[in-house]
């Protein structure tokens, strides 16, 4: 009730509606209002929807405010204004008090019961108040009888006078109780001074006035004290009020007329309207605002125009028609008025009119396809018959046209004479799981279509013998199965059929407690319940029945609002409900379906049936995919032919490439973010690029997901929620959900798929659709992938892709040659929209409302190339191949500013980029970087890292295992072990080209391997090992390398080399006294150390040639790293300071910043530090257990208890029983009598090697690293005191020959390395410039160098400035063939195909074992400053947790 515009206001299924109760006429506000309403007060309204209170504003009906209210009932609306005193009459010499404040709480109850004794409540207009009297004083609180009066009157009523007491104590008035009001025509309400409270516990304070004097002028009529409520307007002698609308209508209400007058004074205003009855007028802004003013109404009249959104009214002026909807063949209005008067449409010049009304493109007559309904555009055509049908076609048998084979006895006559469906036989059909039978044995139908009321069978035999529906609770079941509603039960005349609903119990009085109605019955008495309710068990009480819930789909198209005993229904944006109040329809320009027919794309009204060529191509080329932006008004689609990424204005017909080189199954636009995405089912991966990019040559697409896809086929977005959608159909078929940025991905749904080949998306449901080719089915379900459905259908046979709008789903059959729709609920009325010679592939719906407008996140976040949407509604920058992502997360850099350094403390780890180290010495503090607290590692000893995988390798003190810490979506952290180990782990590293990690521990020390995720393990290395640490791996040399103790070599250390499978050890160097790190730098042909004793570092090759000192006078040197052309490494001074020291290789200068924390190592990586292959890469080998790379291949290896069996494959070992051993390879028995009896007995030889007496030489001590001086550990019995130093040798000794008993393999020459590396100017010492020529490496010096690798310097006496010059102009002319021939080599190794780099990438790729318990998950603090690489192409998105943070962290470890 809207008490000041005196009228009531409701929503229902015809939309939000008024009535005025003055002029008894109602009128429609809002023909689609969906939000309810619980309160009115001109001008606003108030609905809640469960979790706010909204405000709107009534004329506009736009929203103005929002408060978060949860669970509201109702609302009172109510003004908090003083009430209006009357004045006082002409001549009164009488004062009047202040009108009486009175101020009451009330407490609401309400209970609703359906249906009660009938009680008419009258609105304001009609309502006589009701007075009440107070009685003589008493001592006690006197109850008073409310009066209720029925005014028939239209003038005004005397106001009653109020018998006024000096009562001190309160007096307690009871309510009125209700009573029937009739509606009269027009009503003066006198006011009293009190109010008549509303509850019934609440007490009215009555405060004494005191008596009113005489007035001179009106001596014998007292002036009373009169207030008006805020709907009415005094009169001014004082004995009424008079409504509002009532005032200058032209009769006078009042009885002094005081309502009529200075009303020409509003005629005589501007603009003001004149009603049509009476002297009524209303002012300028009161005319045409929806709100009746004038007593006839007249005020509202004519104001209607059409308009786009409202071109007809229908249905007494109740509904508005959109002009779209106008004659477009489907009734609108309920009284059929929008098809009415309909005129067949004039085609176009460039149209073709078909018989039927409908328009077709010129170019579609006469092309052998019938692109009229009623055929009419292939009629009278001289086309001459063919003499040969192509391949995949049949010749009719009269007419001679050539129809494709899959139309024949597909049910429709696509021969001019019929002969298609001519001698079609019936083949007996094996009817699948959820389908049934029809009888005559030739046809399924999914199995819910039985018994569900309409008829699917051809003969009718699904709804034979099926169960009559149970009757309503309002309904009463007849004998035979029919219903009969209750009030038709025992009325004295036999409704049933069979009589069924009279005599028995009919006599029998209702007396029974029913919540609604009782009504007599056969059975007596029994409780019906009105329409939307059902009855409880108790029998007497009715529950609400929740029509959205247990319905479904079935009540609302969209969405559903269930209140008690009924529900409503509402539509999005864009749409409008139907008559029918279920069904939502459309608004604005018709909906076209796009489809792309071999080399064209057609466009289809789907309402008018207009059909036109919207694009072609050349012949040989296909359209595959297709996708449309209405934003810039173009099409986007994939030509197979050119393998690229093609786009065509629709306005101007402009066409443009988007890409180059790729092929895909589905591209998808995502038109809220400006990008374009695809899959490429070969490689595995989901990509993007700008929707605005242009193709210069260059890849500007970034990789989204890639890895472990299994060929992704159909791909569908969701930017509103940052989702998107795709299936695979590999090994195992599945439907897989993202966020649009390629994180948080999982799996939707993984069983009950074939191939889902195509994919569809309904945002009005919230469901998504897809077709399976394997299966023959349609299915859906919800977006959590609960709710699903499938039905299995002949006709789905070899579906493409599929898209949805309104209530129809259509795809595309590549078999049938042919574009189809179904209903999307039922999957039934299925019906053929296109036939065409031509095999259909993609296709879309076109329409503004299937791609609704939204704030795009990436407007403000000021990527520097791509933005990809997120779910979490922001926006993350994404970089190019060969660019990644700056620290500022913003900007993409070339991927060789991408190197970092991991700094590695016993409890966190810390990541540096180098190009942020600063190039000052002495800076405050750490550089900018981000840090890694790692709260469950007690204290690190080494670790390893993996570029791609973002995984963290590390062991720690006591751990007896490895661990693996990987970077996750969302900023959680994976733990989890990757394998079990005894003892402490000196040294660590992985192969990141097979998996495989290297590991030295336990006692005596022994190098260890172990297969990914752990699965296998094996002692690799053990004799000869005193004191080992420092390992290092080269995976695309297959070459390993690690420090031990000299031993019998002398005092210090030995560095020592071998393939990684253990073969071809030998000594590179051994001249180190206390080597503190070791590392491959440059192309991997050059082994880095650092020497604490000597304060130097130097490197050497790894056949031991060309040492060179590449640092010296280092004093306190403690950990190195090498890589990127950087160096790294830090120094203790003795006081305890640190210090971290960085130099560019070919530079002398060095800078340093100050280290707080202890560090356990430091390295250094980057996109190209993890390139290669080697024999283990690819498949594992082809290895059953263990693949150990080597520089001639690869070597299988079982784990200790199997056999190698075939060179590959794995055997459990035979068990030997005492005394019997068995052979070291696992194959066969011996007695120890056999070992060295000069024989061999064992299959390898095994048995007679290392035969002779070795005698133990001196002990040497142990060589730790110098960040783990600190550890503790167990007592070495196999280590002794030092023994005296050794004379020193000299630096240009080269080591001698193999020296550990095993059979000596040549080390990997330079060239050999580089074979699929190209020379970098590391292996010139980055003094001179590399190339290959004649198949060898050369080394172009600079000036002052000489030396096959420009290792020596020389000293030249300074030459005359012509000398000078032509030198200058030699390097000059070097230095740019050799960057040409650089450039030209790196070029081609970073040429990218389609989909992925033709160079050899890591191929190696770990994801989580799902076989594995072990795993932990970790959140991350969200203001924790971590670190993840961003060095893999840009191919992964740092979490956003991990991403965030300051430029500066003074503190690494807290």
């Amino acid at each position: 009730m809207d008490s000041r515009a005196f009228s009531v206001l409701w929503s229902s299924a015809l939309g939000l509606q008024a009535l005025s109760l003055t002029k008894r006429q109602a009128v429609t506000l809002a023909p689609s209002w969906s939000h309810g309403l619980v309160a009115a007060f001109e001008p606003y309204l108030v609905s809640a929807n469960g979790t706010a209170l909204l405000l709107w504003d009534r004329r506009t009906l736009a929203l103005v405010l929002s408060l978060p209210a949860v669970g509201v009932q109702g609302v009172v609306a109510f003004v908090g204004s003083e009430v209006q005193a009357v004045p006082p009459s002409k001549g009164s010499a009488v004062p009047l008090l202040p009108p009486v404040t009175t101020t009451m709480r009330t407490t609401t109850s309400t209970t609703a019961a359906w249906p009660t004794t009938s009680t008419t409540t009258p609105p304001p207009s009609q309502t006589t108040t009701a007075l009440s009297t107070t009685p003589a004083p008493t001592s006690k609180a006197t109850t008073s009888q409310t009066t209720t009066r029925q005014s028939t009157s239209k003038k005004t009523t005397p106001a009653p006078t109020t018998v006024r007491t000096t009562l001190t104590k309160t007096t307690t008035v009871q309510p009125a109780t209700s009573t029937t009001r009739s509606f009269t025509t027009k009503i003066t309400v006198p006011q009293p001074t009190t109010t008549t409270p509303r509850s019934n516990s609440s007490a009215w304070v009555v405060t004494p006035t005191p008596p009113l004097q005489s007035s001179t002028a009106h001596p014998l009529t007292p002036v009373l004290h009169l207030s008006c409520s805020r709907t009415h307007v005094p009169c001014h002698d004082g004995t009424g009020c008079v409504a509002q609308e009532y005032l200058c209508d032209g009769e006078k209400d009042c009885a002094d007329g005081s309502d009529e007058d200075g009303c020409a004074q509003l005629c005589n205003t501007p603009g003001a309207f004149h009603c049509a009855s009476g002297a009524v007028c209303v002012g300028a802004g009161e005319r045409c605002d929806g709100v009746p003013q004038c007593p006839d109404g007249s005020d509202e009249r004519g104001c209607w125009t059409p308009t786009q959104e409202c071109a007809l009214r229908c249905d007494a002026a109740t509904r508005c028609i959109p002009r779209s909807w106008l004659c477009d063949g489907h009734a609108d209005c309920l009284d059929h008025a929008d098809e009415q008067g309909c005129v067949l449409k004039e085609c176009g010049p460039a149209e073709f009119s078909c018989r039927s009304g409908q328009c077709v493109a010129l170019a579609l007559h006469c092309d052998g396809d019938h692109d009229c309904q009623d055929g009419s555009d292939e009629e009278g055509c001289a086309v001459p018959r063919p003499l040969l049908c192509r391949e995949g076609e049949v010749t009719c048998s009269h007419s001679g046209e050539c129809v494709p084979e899959a139309w024949r006895c597909d049910g429709a006559a696509d021969c001019g004479d019929g002969s298609d469906e001519q001698g079609c036989p019936w083949e007996e059909e094996l009817c699948e799981d959820q389908q049934w039978g029809c009888s005559h044995g030739h046809e399924c139908i999914p199995d819910v279509w039985r018994c569900d009321g309409e008829t699917d069978c051809t003969d009718g035999s699904d709804e034979a013998g099926c169960h009559p529906a149970p009757c309503q609770s309002n309904e009463y079941p007849c004998g035979l199965g029919s219903c009969l509603n209750a009030s038709l039960v025992c009325n004295g005349q036999e409704d049933c059929a069979d009589g069924s609903d009279e005599g028995g119990n009919c006599s029998v009085p209702c007396q029974r407690s029913c919540t609604h109605l009782c009504y007599s019955s056969p059975q007596g008495p029994r409780c019906w319940c009105g329409p939307g309710y059902r009855l409880a068990v108790d029998g007497l009480s009715c529950m609400d029945i929740d029509e959205c819930m247990e319905w479904g789909k079935g009540a609302c198209s969209q969405t559903c609002l269930n209140v008690p005993g009924s529900y409503s229904c509402g539509c999005l944006p864009g749409y409008l409900l139907e008559p029918d109040g279920h069904v939502c329809k459309l608004t604005g320009p018709e909906p076209k379906l796009l489809v792309a027919v071999q080399s064209e794309v057609l466009s289809y009204g789907l309402r008018s049936g207009h059909e036109e060529v919207v694009l072609a191509t050349d012949k040989d080329r296909v359209v595959f995919s297709l996708d449309y932006d209405l934003v810039e008004r173009k099409v986007f689609w994939m030509d197979l032919a050119t393998e690229s990424i093609r786009w065509q204005d629709l306005n101007s017909g402009k066409k443009g490439t988007l890409v180059k080189g790729v092929r895909s199954d589905c591209i998808a636009v995502d038109w809220l973010g400006r990008n374009l995405y695809w899959t490429d089912g070969v490689a595995g991966q989901v990509l993007a690029t700008r929707l605005g990019a242009a193709w210069k040559g260059i890849p500007e697409y970034t990789v989204v997901m890639d890895g472990d896809l299994d060929q992704p086929h159909s791909l569908v977005l969701q930017p509103l929620a940052g989702l998107m959608y795709w299936s695979e159909v590999g090994s195992h078929s599945r439907l897989m959900e993202a966020s649009m940025d390629g994180s948080w991905r999982h799996v939707l749904l993984a069983q009950g798929l074939g191939w889902p080949t195509a994919l569809a998306l309904d945002l009005p449901t919230q469901r998504i659709f897809w077709l399976d080719e394997k299966l023959g089915s349609v299915g859906s379900a919800r977006l959590d992938g609960s709710s699903v459905k499938v039905l299995k259908l002949r006709w789905i046979q070899s579906p493409f892709a599929a898209a949805v709008c309104e209530g129809q789903l259509y795809w595309s059959e590549r078999k049938t040659w042919s574009v189809q729709q179904v209903d999307k609920a039922s999957s039934k009325n299925r019906t053929v929209l296109l036939k065409r010679h031509g095999q259909p592939h993609g296709l879309q719906v076109m329409h503004p409302a299937l791609r609704p407008a939204a704030p795009n996140p990436c407007e403000t976040r000021g990527c520097s190339h791509l933005c990809l949407l997120s779910a979490r509604h922001t926006g993350q920058c994404r970089c190019p191949a060969g660019l990644m992502l700056a620290a500022n997360e913003t900007t993409c850099l070339p991927i060789r500013d991408s190197a970092f350094a991991l700094l590695v403390s016993p409890a966190a780890v810390a990541q540096v980029y180098l190009k942020d180290l600063p190039a000052s010495a002495g800076s405050q503090g750490l550089p900018p970087h981000r840090a890694l607290p790692l709260a469950k590692v007690s204290r690190l000893t080494a670790v390893d890292y993996a570029v791609k995988d973002k995984s963290l390798y590390f062991a720690e003190v006591g751990g007896n295992s490895i661990g693996l810490l990987r970077m996750k979506d969302w900023g959680r952290l994976s733990w989890k072990k990757a394998v079990a180990v005894e003892g402490t782990v000196t040294s660590l590293a992985l192969d990141w080209l097979s998996g495989n990690l290297y590991w030295i521990g336990g006692q005596p020390p022994t190098i260890h391997v172990a297969a990914p995720r752990g699965r296998w393990a094996l002692a690799l290395l053990s004799e000869g090992l005193q004191g080992a640490a420092w390992l290092a791996l080269c995976p695309r040399a297959s070459t390993m390398c690690f420090v031990t103790a000299a031993g019998r070599h002398g005092r210090g250390a030995v560095v020592e080399c071998a393939a990684m499978d253990g073969t071809g050890r030998r000594v590179v160097w051994k001249r180190a006294r206390a080597p503190t790190g070791l590392a491959f730098g440059g192309a991997g042909t050059r082994l880095y150390w650092a020497d604490h004793e000597r304060g130097t570092i130097s490197s050497v090759e790894l056949d031991g040639s060309r040492f060179r000192l590449v640092r010296e006078g280092l004093h306190g040197l403690s950990l190195f790293a090498v890589g990127e052309g950087f160096l790294l490494w830090s120094t203790t001074s003795t006081n305890g300071s640190s210090k971290i020291w960085h130099s560019r290789l070919e530079r002398a200068e060095n800078w340093w910043f100050p280290m707080e924390q202890e560090l356990v190592t430091m390295r250094i990586y980057s996109q190209f530090s993890q390139e290669g292959t080697n024999g283990c890469a690819k498949s594992n080998g082809g290895c059953a257990q263990l693949c150990l790379p080597n520089p001639a291949g690869r070597q299988c290896r079982c784990s200790p208890g199997y056999h190698l069996v075939h060179g590959a494959a794995c055997a459990l070992a035979p068990p030997c029983r005492a005394p019997l051993q068995a052979c070291p390879d696992l194959q066969s028995c011996i007695s120890r009598e056999q070992v060295c009896d000069g024989r061999p007995d064992c299959a390898d030889g095994s048995d007679e090697s290392d035969c002779a007496t070795v005698k133990v030489g001196m002990q040497v001590p142990a060589v730790a690293p110098s960040g783990m001086s600190h550890v503790e550990q167990k007592p070495v019995s196999s280590i002794a005191a030092p023994q005296p130093r050794q004379p020193r040798p000299s630096l240009s000794a080269a080591p001698g020959p193999q020296e550990h008993g095993e059979p000596f393999v040549v080390s990997p020459s330079t060239e050999e390395v580089l074979g699929a590396v190209p020379c970098s100017s590391e292996t010139c010492n980055l003094r001179g410039d590399c190339a290959i020529e004649a198949g060898r490496v050369m080394c172009h010096c600079a000036l002052g160098y000489r030396g096959d690798y420009c290792e020596e310097a020389e000293v030249q006496p300074l030459a005359g400035p012509i000398t000078l010059g032509v030198a200058v102009l030699l390097l000059l002319a070097a230095a740019a063939v050799g960057a040409l021939a650089y450039m030209r080599k790196r070029d081609r190794r970073r040429r990218t195909s389609s989909t992925a780099s033709t160079r050899v990438l890591t191929l190696y790729h770990r994801e989580s074992d799902p076989e594995e318990e072990d795993e932990e998950e970790e959140e991350l603090p969200p203001k924790s400053d971590t670190f993840v690489n961003e060095a893999y192409e840009g191919k992964e998105e740092l979490p956003a947790l991990l991403r965030k943070g300051p430029s500066h962290i003074n503190t690494v470890i807290s």
